[in-house]
């Protein structure tokens, strides 16, 4: 027993993880922790739904697309003017709107009995910046703003108050009919517009003598076999009078929608209305991109008040507006509140609603329908492209689908090229049987 060793077992190791993989476990456990409580605690609010409600939108909407032309700023001329306008905005005048003086008149007490010095220094103040706009435009100033150096020098004009009184009576005297006289009357007295200090008659010299004697509204063309009717409505106008006046010789129905707030807003709606053609109001809505807008746009997010006080203030610069249609406008359109307070407002002036479709969805006609207003929609754009081939092309196209349906609608620009491919369609097209009607005896 004593020579016997004792043999001592050796255990073996016990086969662990590798540490990095427990570290790697603890790190992924912590994070899905994480990860549910966050889950938990920030749960989705309301917006979720409206901004999946907007993303569809954008995928409807024509604007974005490419469907729709872009935003027109207008011809040279008139972006000439509305530099012009925005530099009078900067020069501060006051004016005495009892007196009917013209801009720029305004000389204190004080500097009156100061003598001649005086009011040469007012007048190098208050035109030294429209001279410069004169140089960067090429163009000397305006008439109004040579009545208004005049006035300075103590030489009241009176020619506007004569012309305002002869313009009056001969549109009282020469109507077309006794719903057009009405409104030639009430267009026919020009009031002072105040804006930022600046008084501007509306209607200038032209556009007077234009709706004095108003012409004959154009007989709808009944060609010996019609096989389509087309109703067209000119957009944007209030921007580019020249191409106005190319659809205004053309003796066919056509629609004008006038923007309000341009520089040529009164003038276009008045020479239209001379021509005894149909004007509707061209409103600016909120689009989805929101790129582009108006200053002045009737938004989503508006009170009703504000809605109606914005409609209210634009139908009053269009007195002979007779309909409505959106600018833009892919949200508010699909906007059903919106559109309600809208169609509201038309019903209780009597006026229909022409849907422009910049979105693919609507709400408006469901609105309309609500409140019993005449609702018409366009069918298509045919100026997308700036290019009198193109937009020729377009018109074709809108001739073969009025003849396939019927009737058919479209949209058009107050811009050259698009007057251009009218002028040159329009002859064909009558002779193919294609009788133009007004949009408005589409609408239901």
């Amino acid at each position: 027993m004593a020579g016997k060793k004792r043999v001592r077992r050796t255990r073996a190791a016990k086969k662990g993880g590798h540490p990095f993989l427990v570290l790697l476990f603890f790190i992924a456990l912590i994070m899905g922790s994480a990860y549910m409580t966050d889950r938990m605690t920030n749960a989705p609010d309301s917006e979720v739904a409206q901004n999946v409600t907007t993303i569809g939108h954008l995928f409807n909407d024509k604007e974005m697309q490419g469907l729709v032309p872009k935003e027109d700023q207008g011809t040279p001329e008139s972006v000439k003017e509305k530099i012009k306008a925005a530099m009078d905005k900067v020069v501060t005048v006051q004016v005495k709107a009892d007196d009917e003086e013209p801009a720029g008149s305004s000389v204190s007490s004080n500097e009156k009995k100061d003598g001649t010095q005086t009011m040469e220094k007012e007048k190098k103040a208050s035109f030294s910046l429209l001279s410069i706009v004169s140089k960067i435009t090429g163009k000397e100033e305006s008439h109004e703003n040579t009545a208004a150096s005049s006035s300075l020098q103590g030489k009241p004009t009176e020619a506007a108050s004569s012309a305002v009184s002869s313009t009056s009576s001969s549109t009282s005297s020469s109507t077309v009919s006794t719903a057009s006289s009405h409104r030639s009357q009430a267009a026919a007295v020009p009031s002072v517009k105040k804006d930022g200090g600046n008084t501007k008659a509306p209607a200038k010299q032209n556009a007077a003598s234009l709706k004095a004697v108003p012409a004959a509204s154009p007989k709808p063309n009944t060609p010996s076999a019609v096989k389509g009717k087309l109703a067209v409505v000119i957009d944007d106008a209030g921007r580019d009078l020249a191409s106005q006046h190319v659809y205004e010789s053309l003796g066919i129905p056509l629609t004008l929608a006038v923007m309000p707030n341009q520089v040529h807003t009164r003038d276009a709606a008045l020479s239209w209305h001379a021509h005894g053609l149909p004007v509707i109001l061209h409103q600016p809505m909120e689009s989805v991109s929101g790129i582009g807008m108006e200053s002045k746009v009737i938004l989503t997010s508006m009170s009703d008040e504000e809605i109606r006080g914005l409609l209210k203030s634009s139908l009053s610069q269009v007195p002979e507006a007779v309909g409505i249609n959106n600018h833009q406008g892919s949200k508010a359109t699909t906007d059903r509140h919106t559109m309600e307070v809208v169609m509201n407002e038309l019903h209780h002036r009597h006026l229909f609603f022409f849907d422009s479709r910049t979105n693919s969805t609507t709400a408006a006609d469901g609105a309309a329908a609500s409140y019993g207003v005449p609702y018409v929609r366009n069918d298509l754009f045919v100026d997308n492209e700036a290019d009198v081939a193109a937009i020729s092309a377009m018109i074709r196209e809108a001739a073969k689908r009025a003849q396939k349906y019927g009737t058919y609608v479209i949209i058009g620009h107050c811009r050259p090229k698009t007057a251009e491919a009218f002028r040159q369609m329009v002859p064909q097209l009558e002779k193919e049987g294609i009788q133009f009607v007004y949009v408005s005896s589409l609408a239901k």
